[in-house]
């Protein structure tokens, strides 16, 4: 790339997020069961060093991190999926017993926090 030139970004690829070691279960619970997001297979290369679950969501990767000692408190840190009929999403994130964390009203704009089992924030969106 030349000096001064942009960067051209072609789309996100994916997010990764950290949860506890041997936690794989509880992973495809929720990610699997209560998002209803599809499991993708792992390289055979990948398997072999990295004890990592990957998920598809909308043509965006999300790989789950259960290698031990790398999970860290969430902070502030999240991915954010825009969703349709997000009172509907809320509604059966909340049957599934899934905490919710108000967001700051914005004009034109739906959205709240849910934590997955870890304590991993998701924001979800919808623009009306």
């Amino acid at each position: 790339m030349e000096a001064g030139c942009k960067i051209q970004f072609h789309r996100l690829n994916h997010v990764t997020i950290a949860v506890p070691a041997g936690e794989h279960d509880r992973v495809r619970a929720f990610y699997g069961g209560v998002l209803g997001l599809k499991e993708l297979e792992r390289p055979a290369q990948l398997r072999a060093v990295y004890d990592i679950i990957w998920f598809e969501c909308a043509g965006i990767q999300i790989h789950i991190d259960l290698t031990p000692n790398c999970f860290v408190p969430q902070g502030n840190r999240h991915f954010a999926m825009e969703v349709r009929a997000i009172a509907e999403v809320r509604r059966h994130l909340e049957a599934n017993g899934v905490t919710i964390l108000e967001a700051v009203p914005i004009p034109g704009k739906v959205w709240f926090y849910a934590l997955d089992p870890f304590g991993n924030m998701i924001e979800f969106l919808e623009f009306k």
